[in-house]
């Protein structure tokens, strides 16, 4: 792996720390945060990093079964996951039943389960629609999902109630992108490229008076919500207050941008899409703030921050070779670590990485420490699977096992 200097205009405050060997005993009474996996064969599992530990939650995939989406309540208590009772044709065999394809997604019939990971019974709740993404509320009361629904024939929005276990067809549109309010009562909605909106938890919608710039999903962090606005010719990359009003303006971004607000409030990165660009090599990515914008990479595909803010973890094509492949990037503020070259699984290039933007709002790759983060692919001469990377200077990653996918619990 390589360490690149980035000159900035500005410069992160350190956190401090203690100096020595890192004591890795988990205290008394600390649930350790944990992978969830999603296997070759269709398997849900979860893997704990302390102890090297799958625990599998389902083992029943098949032809007739697929599950997809595993996602993290945020307390990293229970995991959710999408059931889909697919004919054969809707599923991409090789190796395994490897992924949801479009007509598994699009299948009438669908269920989400809830299993708590350390120990209960999962909860199985029907929904109107299979879903294909999930999305908790903050509290965790709520999960919310997207996907197509044969009754409108549109993309649909939908809520589940955790607490009686019981889903709601909410909201249509399409595309259709959201953030939850940190508050859990009500979501900002980027809908059908030209609508803007809250949605409250009862179906019923405030327009906001912006004119929605060329983006994806918005941004909601604390007090301050991001998303680019049209004025005349010009797209504005702009922050607001939680009531709606105007903070300050992140940059002009030119024909398209994919955002992220760091968990801090005080960051913005951003990717400037040009038209027509790659989706493996979008444009430049930057972080902005309010002393100043420092240009990370030239050419990124995604990025995800940290959940202190202190790293962002980002995806560049690898430029020096005529076969596809992605590096991972870290960088914490002054300095970017590029690790090694993979290529991603088919899941993770179809399923996430065309909407990283609305992902980024509901998992992460990274540990919740910042020191690690997960991802799936093939490493030339290595292997293929699961696998853990420290973020260290020439630490090579770390197989875990076979796998398509991989999240870190918050």
């Amino acid at each position: 792996m390589k360490v690149l200097t980035i000159s900035l205009a500005f410069v992160l405050a350190a956190c401090s720390g203690a100096t020595g060997e890192a004591d890795t005993t988990q205290p008394a009474g600390v649930t350790p945060a944990l992978l969830a996996m999603l296997g070759v064969d269709g398997n849900v599992s979860t893997y704990d990093p302390t102890t090297a530990t799958v625990t599998p939650i389902t083992t029943d995939a098949g032809p007739g079964r697929v599950y997809s989406q595993p996602t993290w309540s945020p307390d990293g208590t229970r995991l959710a996951f999408v059931e889909n009772t697919a004919p054969v044709s809707g599923i991409q065999a090789a190796g395994g039943f490897r992924r949801v394809s479009l007509s598994a997604q699009q299948a009438g019939a669908g269920s989400v389960h809830i299993a708590p990971v350390t120990g209960g019974d999962t909860a199985i709740i029907t929904t109107p629609f299979s879903p294909f993404y999930l999305y908790w509320s903050p509290d965790g009361t709520r999960l919310a999902f997207l996907g197509n629904d044969p009754a409108t024939g549109r993309q649909a929005f939908g809520i589940i109630d955790t607490s009686a276990n019981l889903a709601e067809r909410i909201d249509v549109g399409q595309p259709y992108y959201f953030a939850w309010s940190p508050r859990s009562d009500r979501l900002l909605v980027h809908a059908a490229n030209t609508e803007l909106y809250y949605l409250a938890l009862d179906g019923s919608k405030q327009p906001l008076p912006q004119t929605p710039g060329s983006f994806s999903a918005p941004g909601w962090v604390g007090d301050t919500q991001l998303f680019p606005v049209l004025e005349g010719k010009r797209q504005i990359l702009r922050l607001f207050d939680g009531d709606g009003s105007r903070r300050r303006d992140a940059t002009d971004s030119g024909s398209g941008v994919a955002l992220g607000l760091s968990p801090d409030e005080q960051q913005v990165a951003y990717i400037e899409i040009a038209p027509g660009a790659n989706p493996f090599a979008l444009g430049p990515l930057l972080v902005e703030s309010p002393a100043g914008t420092a240009e990370i990479a030239d050419l990124a595909a995604a990025f995800f921050w940290s959940a202190d803010g202190s790293r962002l973890l980002y995806l560049t094509p690898d430029v020096g070779s005529d076969d596809f492949g992605l590096r991972w990037n870290s960088w914490d503020g002054a300095t970017s670590i590029e690790f090694e070259r993979f290529t991603p699984t088919r899941a993770f290039v179809q399923q996430y990485l065309p909407f990283f933007g609305q992902y980024a709002n509901s998992l992460t790759f990274l540990s919740p420490d910042a020191d690690s983060f997960t991802f799936a692919g093939t490493i030339e001469g290595r292997g293929e699977g699961i696998w853990v990377q420290s973020i260290e200077t020439n630490v090579e990653a770390e197989l875990i096992g076979p796998g398509e996918f991989s999240t870190w619990a918050p």
